[in-house]
């Protein structure tokens, strides 16, 4: 199958990270596989550095007749069979080719939307079929008559090997600790986002002054970038931050999240709104407890009392609660980590979920060739 994938931004984060994932997943199980996002982007930078066949493709608007014509060569030349869109830019200019290759658009938030005629002409003549990666995104576009059931899969996020398979955890979380100073008995929290107002971490903040002002001395890592968007938020959790002094350390982006889930004794997810965050799944294949907002897709996973605590977004109180709860009960926390793990190993892998995936490829082809789509035939 040959398939084109695109990413109209330049920032790196969950999605950009999955979409690659996809991309490599796709390139080493016997399928051609290219990657379309703007030249002066980090998601078009990593996707070279990893080898990927990456096209420069700027989607900043969306509806230039020259981004439409790029995009329509591109498939020609390259018998695309599907392109699969990640976001609103590059799901517009895909429409300009419904009549050589099948849509995809997958979305990967779960912000409220609401319906318009042309928003639905968008959605659903502008799609063969739609996939989100949370089951309430799925339900909301369906109850505003953007997605039809039968065009519309949920398929949740993916942990990758080296999270299932970390060769030696216990050496891990030693060398990490010793890298930060941190103790063997000091109790950690992870949060693993980029800092950005919607990911919460300035709630996470509250939360860890209320912890340390009730005695449970705890050392909080946040793990990831400012957007070029976000520079001032960072600065304002820098300065927050600075009051609870050694108590919070940021660690800007990093490539070893497996290793830092195994330094941690709580991943913590404080977002305000999410799809379903990948960094959960991580956290379960990592065996790690999870505290985790109640948002979007993180009902579906986190069940309470099973896999993990689950809490109100934007309330430091419940969340500081439930990490203490942690804390105080240690057996308890490890037990839903356990199930939370099996789940995650069971059903959350990538080979798992790229069947899935293709499944819905073949689907959406099928759909877009019985209403005319002049799809080539791959060569070979």
């Amino acid at each position: 199958m040959n398939i084109l994938h695109t990413i109209p931004g330049r920032n790196w984060g969950g999605m950009e990270q999955r979409t690659l994932e996809q991309v490599r997943w796709l390139n080493s199980h016997g399928h051609r596989c290219w990657f379309a996002a703007p030249e002066d982007g980090e998601p078009f930078r990593r996707a070279v550095a990893l080898g990927v066949e990456a096209v420069p493709m700027n989607f900043d608007v969306p509806w230039r007749p020259g981004t439409i014509r790029a995009l329509r060569r591109f498939v020609r030349e390259h018998a695309i069979e599907v392109i699969d869109t990640h976001v609103t830019r590059d799901a517009k200019a895909a429409i300009g080719c419904r009549g050589l290759c099948a849509v995809v658009r997958s979305r990967h938030t779960d912000h409220t939307m609401r319906s318009s005629l042309l928003r639905r002409l968008q959605w659903r003549y502008g799609a063969d079929h739609i996939i989100t990666v949370a089951g309430t995104t799925r339900r909301h576009l369906i109850d505003i008559g953007l997605a039809d059931p039968e065009r519309a899969t949920w398929i949740g996020g993916w942990a990758d090997e080296r999270f299932f398979r970390l060769a030696d955890p216990a050496a891990a979380r030693a060398r990490i600790r010793s890298e930060l100073e941190l103790t063997p008995d000091t109790f950690v929290l992870l949060c693993a986002a980029m800092l950005r107002p919607d990911k919460g971490q300035d709630h996470l903040l509250n939360a860890v002054e209320l912890l340390l002002k009730r005695g449970l001395p705890v050392v909080c890592l946040l793990a990831g970038a400012a957007t070029d968007e976000t520079p001032a938020y960072a600065t304002q959790l820098r300065e927050r931050a600075a009051a609870l002094g050694s108590a919070v350390r940021f660690l800007g982006y990093r490539d070893d999240i497996p290793d830092l889930m195994q330094a941690a004794d709580v991943f913590v997810l404080s977002s305000l709104i999410e799809g379903q965050p990948r960094v959960v799944v991580q956290a379960f294949a990592s065996a790690r407890p999870v505290v985790a907002a109640r948002v979007g897709g993180v009902s579906d996973i986190v069940i309470p009392g099973e896999t993990g605590w689950i809490v109100p977004p934007a309330d430091p109180e419940a969340l500081s609660a439930a990490i203490a709860e942690v804390a105080r009960d240690p057996a308890a926390a490890a037990a839903m980590a356990a199930n939370a793990h099996h789940l995650a190993k069971t059903t959350m892998r990538l080979d798992l979920r790229m069947a899935e995936t293709l499944r819905v490829y073949r689907a959406a082809i099928d759909r877009s060739r019985r209403r005319g789509a002049r799809i080539p035939q791959p060569a070979g």
